[in-house]
């Protein structure tokens, strides 16, 4: 079940330990919401007006510095979501944004598509293993989704893929 409301969706960059990533806060009626995925990487940081499809809101929480810190994090329709960024024409352009441009790519397989360094969803992994690249490391959306996260250590798995936690990589055995 989903739910259709009216807000302001703020998208900002951050920069994390791999790289520029855009993260945003939906404010509506009912609440603010903390918002992650790839998605986001097509709006330019700014404020947007519209209505967006909630699909799941769940509770988060994580600690640091000794407390506690909990959140509300929503599943908006991505698909939708991203209708909305190109509606808006606010797809970030390399030309537009150099200094956040991400110089994560850096393989090219023969069929022409793009492997990022940090891999960000789970067909991003599929493409790295198919691939056969040596190591994959796990980008910032890929870390904030459990089942994503979960989804991508079984295929890793599953390909002979280890993880080695000194390094925060994968490495094919």
């Amino acid at each position: 079940m989903s739910i259709t409301l009216p807000g302001m969706l703020t998208v900002q960059t951050i920069q994390g330990r791999r790289g520029p990533f855009n993260v945003a806060k939906l404010a509506t009626s009912i609440g603010i919401f903390e918002i992650k995925n790839p998605v986001l990487m097509q709006f330019a940081p700014g404020d947007y007006q519209g209505n967006f499809i909630l699909e799941q809101i769940k509770v988060k929480a994580y600690e640091w510095a000794g407390g506690a810190t909990s959140y509300i994090d929503a599943a908006l329709d991505w698909a939708a979501l991203e209708q909305f960024a190109h509606e808006c024409g606010s797809g970030l352009e390399e030309k537009d944004y150099p200094d956040i441009a991400v110089s994560s790519f850096d393989t090219y397989p023969e069929d022409g598509i793009e492997i990022p360094q940090f891999a960000q969803t789970v067909q991003q992994v599929k493409a790295m293993i198919g691939n056969g690249q040596q190591e994959i490391c796990l980008g910032e959306y890929m870390l904030s989704d459990r089942d994503a996260l979960v989804t991508a250590r079984n295929l890793m798995m599953e390909a002979g893929y280890r993880f080695q936690p000194h390094a925060h990589v994968w490495r094919l055995q």
